[in-house]
C-alpha cells in the first residue's frame, strides 16, 4: 500500500506551467482510494495570486481563475494516468484600441474555456505528505465562449469604418483562446494526507 492504508484524504497546493495557475497557485483537495485519486483544483488570481503586481503591470485590470476536476489512475508504484475536466476563465477589463486620427475604443473581454485533458504524472507519498507532478496534460477544447462588452468607440465616426477595431478585437480573441487552450506541464502539487 502506498500510504499504509487503502484510502486517505489529501490537501495540497499546486503550481506549474498552466495559463491560469502560472499567476495563482491552485488549492487541491482529493481522496485517495487505491488505485485512484479523485479530486479538484481551484485557482483564482484575486484570492490566491502570487504575482499580483506583475499581473496588473502586464494585463491591467484582470482576473484569471480556473477549476479542474480530475481522476488519477495508478499504474506501477508511483506513475498515474490523469483524466480531467478543466474550466478556465479570464476577465480583462478596460481594454483600449486607440490610434491618433483614426479612432478610439474602450471595451472588456471575458473568456470562458472548458477542456477535457489527458496526461501522465508521478505521485509519491511519504510518512505524512505527498508530492504529485503532472508531467504533461494535453487539453482538448470542449467548449468556449468570448464576450465583448463595448462601452464606446469613435472608429466608425472618425475613420468611417470600424473594421480595424473589429480586426483588432478578433485577433486578441484568437490569441487569448490559444493561450487558454495551452497544455499543462510540470504541474507540481505538494501537501499532506490524513
Amino acid at each position: 500500500e502506498r500510504t499504509g492504508s487503502s484510502w486517505a484524504y489529501m490537501l495540497g497546493i499546486g503550481y506549474g506551467l498552466n495559463p491560469i495557475i502560472l499567476l495563482a497557485p491552485a488549492v487541491s483537495v482529493g481522496i485517495y482510494l487505491d488505485p485512484v485519486v479523485i479530486g479538484v483544483e481551484i485557482s483564482d488570481s484575486e484570492h490566491l495570486g502570487i504575482w499580483e503586481k506583475e499581473r496588473r503591470e502586464n494585463f491591467g485590470t484582470s482576473r484569471f481563475a480556473g477549476d479542474t476536476q480530475f481522476v488519477k489512475w495508478f499504474f506501477g508504484d508511483n506513475f498515474y494516468l490523469i483524466a480531467a475536466r478543466e474550466h478556465r476563465t479570464l476577465k480583462l477589463w478596460n481594454r483600449t484600441y486607440n490610434r491618433t486620427g483614426l479612432g478610439k475604443a474602450l471595451f472588456d473581454m471575458h473568456y470562458d474555456v472548458t477542456l477535457a485533458s489527458l496526461g501522465v504524472g508521478l505521485l509519491r507519498f511519504n510518512s505524512n505528505g505527498f508530492l504529485a507532478i503532472d508531467l504533461l496534460r494535453f487539453g482538448f477544447q470542449h467548449k468556449q465562449s468570448v464576450k465583448i462588452v463595448e462601452y464606446w468607440e469613435t472608429w466608425s465616426i472618425i475613420h468611417g469604418s470600424r473594421e480595424p477595431l473589429d480586426n483588432n478585437i478578433r485577433e486578441r480573441q484568437e490569441n487569448w483562446v490559444d493561450i487558454l487552450d495551452s497544455p499543462t506541464g510540470l504541474f507540481a502539487t505538494f501537501g499532506f494526507y490524513f
